[in-house]
């Protein structure tokens, strides 16, 4: 508080005699400031743990993940990248393979008779271009766009399918509108339904009857050099499901260039993830020793030195980094069988080498594929049709295999036509349109290609317009034949998978009455713990424990049994392992936990002792302030009684005199 009321009368310095009075509750703040600095210090340092085990905890998450783990990367690589690249999905297989690029998947281009100017007007009325089986692009010209380049501008505007631009043709000094496809391969050849008036010796009607510029054409891929070599077409350049888990990008033909494809697991990316893992977990480490130090020189104690709590972390995190893997075999069940070491001072250390051969496989009795298994949570199960996914924090290594025992296996929800098909079907512009919903979306009006079917061409046009329907989004739809009638299938599973609400003019000729639907099931079961039956809960072939299981508390395994692998009983046993890398996570999550983790509950006293201190510096404060304005009033009154003594013996000296 400011004041200053010296000398008006005594002469007296009452500024420093009030701040002497007053000292004392300002080295008591003092005191409290210095007590609060230290605290925060500490919360400082504890903040900074966190946020170091936060950091941590993401750079494990690469050596954790059930699923695309990064010990399941391949790399593929391309004798001559100038005819075909590769690339390898998580899962593909090590090997060699020799392959022939035999020919490119080509679009459809068409192109017009010629004009003389791309201002030349062309008649009105209606031009319809269709890829394969795709939905037509209906354009209507009228005299707002009723010239050459209206009309290219009209399909570039309108047209999903097909591309125009002009071009000119030198040999015939005309100018010609080039059609061409946006999807490559033969089944997707341009059909042109020209419904523009005729010529009336002004406007010149566009004719696309000439032979094609390009023929539409499939890629031909030869695997192998043998008598016995595989040869396969794709409608585009890009390839996949010829080598599982692995995508050829095809960029020129030559038939007599081989290529090898050469794919092999990608140790690098392993590596890399265990060389960050190892940095971010040492310097953790020291940072917890840089604040629990003490400077012997200087004599001065680091902020966290004597604290209970972050020597119980840095002594947990010892122990987990060193154990023994519950549950794996004893050829791969702890950090220094690759080369991961610790040294004194608790941080980890990396043997290159070692670390290199057990990632490629040569350690004996090392497979590459088991390394995962040691860092990260994974399942074995004893089953091919169940296969584990993805485990929470609840699950830890199990030193008896779960059971698990399925009541029912997923299924996908269908619809069969009720009528058969006869043996031949026409559809044409009085029975081609189609509606239905799958998973709960609406299709638009599918409109069917006009011409006579049989049963199986029938089923596979409905197939193919179905799943180019934009109103579907992604869900897929399989239309088979089941004794001669059309079955709808949805290519989800369980109970979001459904078919129905069919509509339309093409009902009757497709064998529908419009009350045909079906829906899925989900997968039912549960785990069986030592004995004790555990509940679970089926979302198409997922099944999930029940979060408050004890041991499978959001286990997730995917059923792909079909329902006759079913049997009354345990369908297949379930290996859980929790590595070394899931674990310190799990015991990561723990010690974060926003409501009781460790490191909450210290932030929490800190705060509340901080929160304390502040308040007493307040009060401290507040009785410092009463008391200097008490003095400081009192010092005033003192002033006031000596200036009227003063003028009291003025007056009566000048009385006396």
């Amino acid at each position: 508080m400011s004041f200053n009321i010296d000398g008006l009368v005594s002469g007296l310095d009452t500024t420093s005699i009030i701040e002497g009075l007053v000292s004392l509750q300002q080295a008591q703040v003092d005191r409290l400031d210095l007590r609060k600095v230290e605290i925060v210090t500490k919360q400082a340092a504890f903040q900074g743990i966190e946020a170091r085990v936060l950091g941590l905890r993401s750079t494990m998450n690469q050596l954790n993940r059930s699923s695309g783990s990064v010990f399941e990367q391949a790399t593929a690589s391309s004798s001559d990248e100038s005819v075909l690249t590769a690339t390898a999905d998580s899962g593909a297989t090590e090997g060699s393979y020799l392959v022939r690029v035999n020919s490119l998947a080509r679009a459809h281009q068409v192109g017009s008779a010629g004009f003389d100017d791309v201002s030349t007007t062309i008649p009105t009325g209606e031009i319809s271009f269709q890829v394969g089986d795709r939905v037509a692009s209906n354009i209507t010209i009228d005299e707002s766009n009723n010239t050459v380049s209206g009309l290219v501008d009209a399909i570039n505007e309108q047209s999903d399918d097909v591309s125009a631009s002009i071009v000119y043709d030198q040999a015939n000094s005309a100018n010609r509108i080039l059609l061409t496809s946006k999807h490559t391969g033969e089944a997707n050849q341009i059909v042109i339904d020209n419904n523009l008036d005729d010529d009336d010796g002004t406007n010149v009607r566009p004719d696309f009857s000439g032979l094609a510029v390009q023929e539409a054409s499939n890629a031909e891929i030869q695997l192998g050099s043998g008598p016995g070599a595989i040869i396969a077409e794709y409608q585009t350049n890009s390839v996949d499901g010829l080598i599982e888990n692995v995508t050829l990008d095809l960029q020129a033909a030559d038939i007599d260039k081989e290529i090898n494809i050469q794919i092999s697991r990608d140790t690098e990316s392993a590596a890399g993830a265990i060389e960050d893992f190892v940095s971010d977990y040492n310097d953790l480490i020291s940072f917890i020793d840089a604040q629990t130090a003490y400077n012997t020189e200087s004599n001065e104690a680091s902020p966290l030195l004597g604290n209970r709590s972050v020597s119980n972390i840095k002594n947990t995190l010892g122990a987990m980094v060193t154990e023994i893997v519950p549950g794996l075999d004893s050829t791969l069940n702890r950090f220094s069988q690759i080369g991961i070491d610790i040294d004194t001072g608790g941080k980890l250390t990396i043997n290159s080498s070692e670390l290199n051969r057990a990632l490629t496989g040569e350690l004996e009795g090392v497979d590459p594929g088991d390394i995962s298994r040691l860092f990260g949570l994974s399942g074995k199960s004893s089953s091919s049709g169940i296969e584990f996914l993805v485990g929470s924090t609840r699950p830890e290594s199990s030193t008896t295999a779960y059971e698990v025992d399925i009541l029912q296996a997923a299924e996908r929800g269908s619809a069969t036509a009720t009528n058969a098909l006869a043996s031949s079907i026409t559809i044409d512009g009085g029975n081609n349109e189609f509606q239905l919903s799958v998973d709960g979306l609406d299709s638009e009006t599918i409109t069917l290609a006009a011409g006579t079917y049989t049963q199986e061409e029938l089923a596979s046009h409905l197939e193919s317009r179905i799943n180019g329907s934009t109103g579907l989004l992604s869900s897929e739809v399989a239309v088979s034949l089941d004794g001669g009638a059309l079955k709808f299938t949805s290519q989800r599973y369980g109970t979001a998978s459904e078919i129905g609400s069919f509509g339309g003019t093409s009902l009757s000729a497709l064998g529908l009455n419009g009350s045909e639907s079906g829906v899925g099931k989900d997968v039912a079961g549960s785990f069986i713990v030592d004995g004790v039956v555990e509940t679970a809960t089926g979302s198409g072939r997922t099944l999930i424990g029940d979060s408050n299981n004890d041991n499978t508390g959001d286990l997730q395994i995917r059923v792909t049994l079909d329902p006759s692998q079913v049997t009354s009983g345990v369908e297949s046993t379930l290996e859980v392992t929790r590595g070394i890398s899931s674990r310190l996570d799990k015991y990561f999550g723990e010690i974060v936990d926003p409501d009781i983790g460790t490191l909450k509950t210290v932030e929490d006293d800190f705060q509340l002792r901080i929160d304390s201190l502040d308040e007493s510096i307040a009060r401290v404060n507040a009785i410092s302030e009463a008391k200097t304005q008490y003095l400081i009033e009192q010092f005033a009154a003192l002033e006031t009684v000596l200036s009227d003594l003063q003028n009291t013996q003025s007056f009566l000296a000048s009385q006396l005199g």
